[in-house]
Order: C-alpha cells, then structure tokens, then sequence
C-alpha cells in the first residue's frame, strides 16, 4: 500500500475542526499532519513545514485572512496542492470564486450529498467536486437559489449598511434604479423591510459581505 495522503485541516471552529479530525483519523488512505485554526496559519505552514498533499480549508476565520484568499495564495505557491474549500454559509458566489482561484473542490459542510472522506477521496483521483449549486434555503418566500447574481450582489452591499445612492454608484445603476430593485426583491421575496431582509439574509449566510470574509481582526 503506497503512503497515506498527507492533510491539513484549517477551521477555526473547534466542534468543526474536532469533528473532521474524528472522521478522517480512522482512514488508512489519509494522515492529518496538522490541525489549525487560522488561514495564515496554514500559508505559514506551507512555506516552512511539510507540504501536504491535501488542505481542507474554511471560508470564514475569526481573524486574519480568509479561507478563500488563502487557498488562492497557497495554489500559486504551490499548485500540486489539491485544496478543499468548506463551508456551513449558503453563499452561491463562493463556488465561482473558488473555481476561479484553481481550487479543486467545495463542501458544504450541513447540506452536502456527499460526505467530505468521499469529496478527499475523489479529489485526490484527480477529480474537481463541486456541488451544482448552494444548499437551497428559503429566503422569505422562494429559495435562495433563485435569486440572480445581481440581486446577490445588491444583498452583499445591504449587508455592508450602504444606501440606495451609495449602492448605485457601486453597481453603476442610477439611484432610481436600485430603489426599483429593492421593491422587486422584497416583493419577491415577500420580506417587506430592509431590515428584515438584511437580518434574515445574513443569518441564513445567503450572501456574506466581502468586508466580512475579508477582514482583517
């Protein structure tokens, strides 16, 4: 039997963490060499330890840089690292800024079809395992996977608190425009405040603002 494929684990929720390291532990075909809480961590790792053969990476860390901005990084630094990205958020755009970056594959950590040792396993055959889209929440009304990519992105500046002006400028529409927007989507969405529309959208991680997943503590 050829030697196991090496792993990192990067979560910065320990039950998470604590929860991958359990199941993949009993694998012979995988042997965690390292369990972190912080994306820098791992670019740290890479530069002066071990390489791994595979990451599992998360998205969203408590401090410092973000899981997606650190896979990117790590994939130009070292390409033969195969990287799966994980999330529990239901943001559909994280799937196509993942693919964009060059990383191999996508979990969603609550609502995947396909438990993550299977994605490991597929992954390191050589495969790239991306889902067919987010996990299908209701926002309001309809499911999260029927909002378009504009009203997506009309959501992430909501979130980030800038008015219909300041959100116009951003998406090169004119005030007028955006306001007309925002009634289509409440009417949508059945959800009738902005308010209530940021809350639920950012609780169910919808969409999660960039200044969010970016920012550094």
């Amino acid at each position: 039997m050829s030697a196991p494929y090496k792993v990192i684990i990067v979560d910065d929720e320990l039950i998470s963490r604590g929860f991958m390291e359990l199941l993949i532990k009993p694998s012979k075909e995988f042997q965690i060499i390292a369990a972190m809480p912080f994306a820098k961590d791992a670019l740290k790792w890479c530069q002066d330890s071990e390489i791994p053969d595979l990451i599992i990476m998360d998205v969203m860390m408590e401090k410092g840089v973000d899981g997606l901005t650190a896979a990117a990084e790590i994939k130009k630094e070292h390409p033969q690292i195969r990287i799966i990205v994980s999330t529990s958020m239901a943001d559909a755009d994280w799937l196509e800024k993942a693919q964009s970056a060059g990383i191999e594959s996508f979990w969603f950590k609550t609502s995947s079809e396909l438990s993550l040792l299977e994605v490991m396993e597929r992954t390191m055959a050589g495969e790239s395992v991306y889902p067919e889209e987010a996990p299908a929440v209701m926002l309001g009304e309809i499911p999260a996977t029927e909002l378009t990519k504009q009203e997506r992105t009309m959501l992430r500046f909501l979130i980030d608190g800038l008015s219909n002006r300041e959100i116009a400028e951003e998406m090169h529409f004119s005030p007028n425009t955006i306001k007309d927007h925002m009634e289509a989507l409440m009417l949508k969405t059945g959800i009738h405040s902005r308010t209530a529309l940021v809350a639920q959208a950012s609780r169910l991680g919808v969409v999660v603002s960039d200044s969010d997943r970016l920012e550094k503590k």
